[in-house]
């Protein structure tokens, strides 16, 4: 069994020290509290809800089983890479300018951002994935893993950022997510030995930024291939900020001068990320398939070619993380619903008393 923490080993156990001590906590006041008698009944159930913590702190390390399945042929296609050791990085634009709806017809952009990262998901069917959202900072939204079906279920759901500032649009930043982005490539290489890391980078170029503007270089043999896709015109558009009794409204520009917010690409800038990274850049239209933009894949460390056909050795882990916290949803539910029939129960009883 092997262990791919969603978080930092060190911090993980500090939580884990911090919550068994609050428990314990607990545990001696429900004692004081109790009446003799009552003791196992306490017990049993701080044992439950305990347990249920641990077990969700259990499934944070991400416990699983590498499993070398051997050797086997696929056919090549020129469209579907495949490498069976693959990291794939998805850095996206989720600042105000993905609002804007100049993608195809009427669409915003962060729709066509989107679709690609779905699509690029079903290229790599045996890659580890992660999100690196970015606006005027850097997060994870995903860290790497080789979840996918639950990863295309998060993109669904992966939107601009909502609780902005006014003048958000001028703070942009397009190269911040550049440090997180080394270190979490620089993490991927070390914990799978032999994988090669891809970059996508989704977004517009930030335009009507007034950063500074930075570099986004990384060292060209810790990315082994990628690509830089733009989204939108150089027209632009306004950008959507609700909708006010049924009409959309759109920002306005906050020095008071009440002319709507105008984003458009700035592919110049676009172009510069690419060189930096060492990868292509596209501009992205509505309806495009993802296949132009897939990058060649060395295959020299995992993969042999025979004729048309693939040889490779197939590298996969079993999770089980997920045995953790379905167990640990069990153990809640109950506590859940033996609270409920206390609250009922003593409810009741207040109730005969006031008669």
């Amino acid at each position: 069994m092997s262990f791919y923490p969603v978080l930092p080993t060190a911090l993980l156990l500090i939580i884990a020290a911090a919550l068994l001590a609050i428990r314990m906590a607990a545990l001696y006041r429900l004692l004081l509290r109790t009446g003799t008698g009552r003791y196992r009944r306490v017990a049993i159930r701080w044992s439950g809800l305990t347990a249920a913590v641990i077990l969700l702190l259990l499934a944070a390390f991400r416990p699983g089983f590498d499993n070398d399945r051997g050797s086997y042929s696929v056919d090549l296609n020129p469209v579907a890479k495949f490498d069976p050791n693959l990291n794939v990085f998805f850095v996206v634009d989720r600042s105000v300018n993905s609002r804007v709806e100049d993608f195809g017809d009427g669409k915003s952009r962060m729709s066509g951002i989107r679709a690609d990262i779905h699509a690029l998901i079903d290229e790599y069917p045996h890659a580890r994935f992660s999100v690196i959202s970015f606006a005027s900072k850097a997060s994870v939204d995903w860290p790497l893993s080789d979840d996918a079906w639950s990863l295309q279920s998060m993109v669904d759901g992966l939107s601009p950022y909502t609780l902005v500032a006014p003048d958000t649009v001028y703070q942009v930043d397009p190269a911040i997510a550049r440090d997180l982005l080394v270190s979490k490539v620089k993490d991927a290489s070390a914990t799978y030995s032999g994988s090669k890391s891809l970059v996508f980078y989704f977004g517009e170029g930030a335009a009507g930024s007034r950063v500074p503007t930075a570099p986004f270089n990384i060292d060209r043999d810790k990315v082994a291939g990628g690509a830089v896709l733009g989204y939108g015109t150089l027209t632009g558009g306004p950008i959507p900020a609700g909708w006010v009794d049924g009409t959309k409204a759109y920002q306005s520009d906050p020095s008071g001068n009440g002319a709507a917010l105008n984003s458009s690409i700035d592919e110049s800038r676009l172009k510069n990320i690419a060189a930096q990274l060492d990868v292509p850049y596209f501009h992205r239209e509505s309806g495009q398939p993802i296949s132009g933009v897939l990058p060649p894949v060395d295959h020299s460390a995992a993969v042999r070619h025979d004729g048309h056909k693939v040889t490779a050795q197939l590298l996969e882990r079993r999770e089980m993380y997920w045995v953790f916290t379905l167990t640990a949803a069990v153990l809640l539910l109950i506590e859940i619903a033996l609270t409920i029939r206390e609250y009922r129960r003593n409810r009741m009883s207040r109730r005969d008393v006031a008669r």
